[in-house]
């Protein structure tokens, strides 16, 4: 805090400029300035540009950095049940998006709320709110399409390196192998690995597309990219600063989901046009996917099931 008792603070990102990942700082950023009549402006990165994955968690938990857009798995080294949130095929398949930030909003989500004063409590991370990262396709090579888990079990595909991440990939019956995101393009170029798995606004952005024979509509999960603040930083701010906050993360979520919205025609195109083929959830067998990557979770994550099952509203079979 500044003498005159203004805040000047500093959001990382991973994603790129351009993308919900990249942008939602600088959208909340936005809003938070002309809220609170400039007393708290926000300088707003990209790319990762101050620090990478963990270490820019790491940055935020001791105060090095202020605020780091990601999602709410890669808490999970420092509180194993954050990453409930990113649980697959959890959230409402017709309204993903909205039942995402409805369910992870500690001003409307009991559930949210504790596991938020949780993580808080034994890390010094808050998230204020939650944005949607896109809905998380699987992009494979191959002379065949894949249609169903025993197909996929013969693709070696990279995966997020955290838990739920990983072995949702495994729940969809593929192998896994992790690299860092960078590494990715070369590795599919190479024959390294057969494939990946991100949203579309991420692959095409990464140019997944060059080295993709076939696309599957998958959507086995909705990750939800917490807005993670300091809690001694976030302690500091006015009742009426806190809550400038959560207002413009509101605003910012009905932006966001219509930036996703409008670009995903223009990203399935894109594949299209670099010779991939994309299977809906018609030419797959979508219910197989799901219910063996439920089943593969619920193993595996026996003491997650209960608050996956009050944010699914119902049995996570």
């Amino acid at each position: 805090m500044g003498d005159d008792g203004t805040f000047q603070l500093e959001a990382n990102a991973a994603g790129a400029e351009g993308t919900v990942h990249g942008d939602a700082a600088a959208m909340v950023g936005e809003r938070v300035e002309e809220k609170t009549g400039g007393d708290i402006t926000i300088d707003a990165y990209t790319d990762n540009e101050l620090g990478g994955l963990i270490e820019s968690m790491e940055n935020v938990q001791s105060g090095a950095l202020d605020i780091y857009v990601n999602i709410y798995a890669l808490a999970a080294s420092f509180y194993e049940e954050a990453q409930i949130f990113d649980a697959p095929y959890m959230y409402d398949p017709d309204r993903p998006y909205e039942h995402l930030m409805e369910a992870t909003d500690p001003n409307q989500s009991e559930t949210a709320r504790d596991l938020i004063e949780d993580i808080a409590d034994e890390t010094s991370l808050r998230s204020l709110g939650t944005f949607p990262q896109g809905t998380r396709r699987v992009t494979v090579t191959g002379d065949e399409p894949v249609t169903n888990p025993e197909e996929l079990s013969e693709k070696l595909l990279r995966a997020v390196p955290v838990p739920i991440f990983e072995e949702t990939v495994v729940g969809l019956g593929a192998q896994v192998t992790d690299l860092d995101w960078g590494e990715v393009p070369q590795a599919l170029a190479t024959g390294q690995i057969d494939g990946q798995e991100n949203p579309y606004e991420i692959m095409v952005g990464a140019g997944i597309q060059e080295h993709t024979d076939y696309v599957l509509e998958t959507d086995h999960m909705h990750p939800a990219l917490a807005f993670w603040i300091n809690d001694d930083t976030w302690s500091e701010f006015t009742d009426e600063q806190q809550n400038a906050f959560y207002e413009a993360i509101s605003e910012a979520q009905a932006e966001a989901i219509e930036q996703l919205r409008s670009n995903i025609e223009e990203n399935r195109q894109v594949f299209r046009d670099a010779g991939a083929e994309i299977l809906t959830a018609d030419d797959i067998e979508f219910e197989e996917f799901a219910s063996a990557t439920r089943s593969h979770i619920r193993e595996t994550f026996p003491d997650f099931i209960d608050r996956i099952e009050d944010i699914h509203g119902g049995d996570y079979q």
